[in-house]
């Protein structure tokens, strides 16, 4: 998450969506009393301590931001996040867990390192659930924020938010890119149907398919 009270715009860090790439080219830009929480070692310090102190943090959601930071800022700031394609963002997701040094969560990364397969994966109670949208609405499934970029075009849509918010032109750094093949090359039809089931709503809002 980044408040950048400078350009006036909070950014709503959904994981494996291209949040870090975005994080690392937007602090040079950033004022003095800006926050970034998460990416950066400081980053990631402060994620932890203003998650105990006010419930603000890396993946924040947005219903939450909103009701910290408050109707002012809220209302007067760009909002922006982005979101992936659910079929990709699993084979992301896992490929994350299996080389991951993130050792907070040591169980989940143990049984899923554990697994046979992406499949054992998908059928298991570890994988990610839920759609990327519950974290940019509110509880009547309202969108609170004012842009919603795709990882699929984003240097597209984040030169949009760069220009919307009065920034320069800002090459993207490739951050936590996973190498492996395609993501169809991971699925049955078995599978592919679970993800289209737990993921309905973000692949009717923002239009994904599997090809």
């Amino acid at each position: 998450m980044i408040i950048s009270h400078k350009y006036k715009f909070i950014f709503i860090h959904v994981n494996k969506c291209g949040g870090s790439s975005i994080t690392d080219a937007l602090i040079p830009q950033l004022g003095e009393k800006d926050i970034v929480l998460g990416v950066t070692p400081e980053g990631e310090k402060l994620s932890e301590q203003w998650r105990k102190t006010n419930g603000l943090h890396k993946h924040v959601k947005a219903a939450i931001a909103k009701e910290v930071l408050g109707e002012e800022i809220w209302n007067n700031y760009f909002k922006f996040s982005f979101v992936r394609n659910p079929w990709d963002l699993l084979v992301s997701t896992y490929h994350w867990w299996l080389s991951t040094k993130w050792d907070d969560d040591k169980q989940t990364g143990q049984q899923i390192r554990s697994m046979k397969n992406f499949e054992e994966y998908v059928l298991s109670p570890y994988c990610r659930k839920g759609n990327s949208l519950k974290f940019l609405c509110d509880e009547n499934e309202n969108i609170l924020v004012d842009f919603i970029g795709k990882q699929e075009t984003l240097e597209r849509d984040f030169a949009y938010v760069c220009g919307r918010v009065g920034l320069p032109n800002i090459d993207l750094p490739r951050k936590n890119i996973s190498k492996h093949e395609h993501y169809t090359s991971y699925y049955n039809d078995e599978t592919k149907l679970i993800v289209k089931r737990k993921f309905n709503k973000d692949i009717k809002t923002f239009n994904y398919s599997f090809k």
